[in-house]
């Protein structure tokens, strides 16, 4: 797993090094580094590459100009500009730009002139204390390098990203590669600074300590594989994961058939589809047992769904229910009574409109949650409004623990959150899966990982294999082509990438 800390930590884990007798001077040259190998790997040689770095006069300015030192030891031809000027400089940024000069360094006296014929740019503008959108002579700097046709190395994280939050306010550089230095920032994991930051390399520091705590974690493919069981020789349908799900209605099967799909090709030994509209279905998806529920009677509704639960694993519920009030009161009484895993999606969570605090009475063994944006709106109420998604980072945790239910905000780079305080920021997953019916392929993968493994890694686990074969549909069809039955039918393809999978 990739840990995640947020800027303020970092800083943090600076102030301790400089405590403990480690001079600042060494950390930059350190940071310098890792900075001048990642120019040199991107331009591809050393010797005669023309390199355009914009600096600004914090220390990512300072990391600039000694990078721009090494550069000139590996015989390439640095260009350095300081956007505020070399009188604006105090510090150690001042004494490497003395250094710098010393060397035998230039500087530029235009961006312009800085990028002319430049193989390579690097943007040492903005650190993690900048704020807000970018002012000016920053704001004309990053559209620059926006404008750059050569690749962009930044340091630290891309000028106007928020490395905590991962908002990107105003402008910001498009990096083909940031070298983020010390520790991963959790909001360079984010949308949409994720789309800035470009291939990301952590430059060790050699700061983080036992006592540091990770915010959140990225899963791997290793920590993916080691969550999902591997069946035993003498398996049985009952012994791979019992799932039901209470999907679908007159006129919106196709949920429920997406449902199914998305928890068989994840593993699932056995499906049961409870709904309101079973004919179609049983010849959409023969595999799954059906069960007719009469959902305008939420008592015998109840009733039916309960019956199948004697010896289910998991229970999800949601896709394609419809908004009628009987339903809600179906939905509502099963999150208060059933005791079995229960992930709920779609209409199940529209029942909780503005009332998300009601799903604190859950009676499930673990309850997981699946809103997109708007749903995660619609959940937290008029509190948070339609900005719910731009305070993701502190809400979703925040609401996990008050509703003992592990949240998955959908998305690009989906976040987890655990009752217990753990997060984790999926990395897998493309364009491919913003279409209708994809979140219900996800409720039917999670069901099935739930069902095997009753616990929030599990979740994540499901979100990242859900990603995994999106791309993988993507690979195959062009993202533009991509609907919800091709992810279901490329669960397989993203099965077998896993390591342990390779194995089993």
């Amino acid at each position: 797993m990739i840990p995640l800390y947020t800027t303020r930590q970092v800083r943090a884990m600076d102030e301790r090094a400089y405590a403990a007798g480690v001079p600042e001077a060494a950390l930059m040259e350190r940071a310098a580094g890792h900075l001048a190998r990642a120019i040199l790997d991107t331009g591809g040689h050393g010797y005669g590459l023309q390199v355009a770095i914009l600096c600004g006069k914090g220390n990512n300015g300072g990391d600039g100009l000694a990078a721009a030192r090494r550069m000139l030891d590996a015989g390439a031809y640095p260009s350095v500009m300081l956007v505020e000027g070399a009188g604006t400089v105090r510090g150690l940024v001042a004494e490497q730009l003395r250094r710098w000069r010393g060397s035998g360094g230039r500087l530029a006296d235009r961006v312009e002139d800085a990028l002319a014929g430049a193989d390579v740019a690097v943007d040492c503008l903005l650190g993690t204390g900048a704020a807000g959108a970018p002012r000016p002579p920053y704001d004309a700097a990053i559209a620059a390098l926006d404008a750059f046709d050569g690749p962009v190395v930044a340091c630290d994280l891309p000028s106007g990203v928020d490395a905590d939050t991962g908002d990107v306010p105003a402008v910001a550089v498009h990096a083909d590669v940031t070298v983020t230095l010390g520790a991963h920032k959790r909001g360079l994991m984010l949308w949409p600074a994720r789309g800035h930051a470009g291939r990301l390399v952590l430059g060790d520091l050699d700061i983080i300590t036992a006592e540091d705590h990770q915010v959140a974690t990225v899963l791997e493919p290793e920590d993916a594989a080691s969550l999902l069981p591997v069946p035993r020789p003498d398996a049985e349908k009952r012994t791979r994961g019992v799932v039901v799900a209470l999907a679908g209605s007159p006129g919106m099967a196709g949920a429920a058939i997406m449902v199914a799909r998305g928890a068989m090709a994840a593993g699932a030994g056995l499906v049961t589809v409870a709904t309101g509209d079973p004919d179609l279905l049983t010849a959409a998806v023969p595999e799954a047992l059906t069960a007719r529920v009469a959902l305008e009677d939420p008592d015998e509704a109840f009733r039916a769904v309960a019956s199948r639960l004697e010896y289910a694993d998991a229970l999800a519920i949601g896709p394609g229910l419809g908004h009628d009030e009987p339903v809600a009161a179906l939905v509502r009484r099963l999150v208060r009574e059933v005791e079995v895993p229960i992930v709920l999606d779609a209409d199940g969570l529209n029942v909780f409109r503005h009332a998300g605090d009601a799903l604190a009475d859950h009676a499930a063994s673990l309850l997981a949650l699946t809103p997109h944006a708007r749903e995660l709106a619609r959940l937290v109420g008029p509190a948070a409004g339609q900005d719910a998604w731009n305070q993701r980072v502190e809400l979703v945790p925040e609401k996990a623990k008050a509703w003992n239910a592990v949240i998955v905000a959908k998305g690009p780079g989906s976040m987890i959150a655990a009752p217990d305080g753990r997060v984790w920021v999926n990395p897998t997953g493309s364009s491919a899966l913003a279409s209708g019916g994809t979140g219900d392929v996800l409720t039917g993968i999670t069901a099935t990982l739930v069902a095997q493994r009753p616990e929030p890694e599990s979740v994540a686990a499901a979100v990242y294999l859900h990603g995994a074969a999106g791309t993988h549909a993507s690979t195959r069809l062009g993202s533009r082509s991509v609907a919800a039955l091709d992810v279901a039918a490329a669960v397989p393809d993203a099965l077998r990438d896993l390591p342990r999978a390779r194995r089993a």
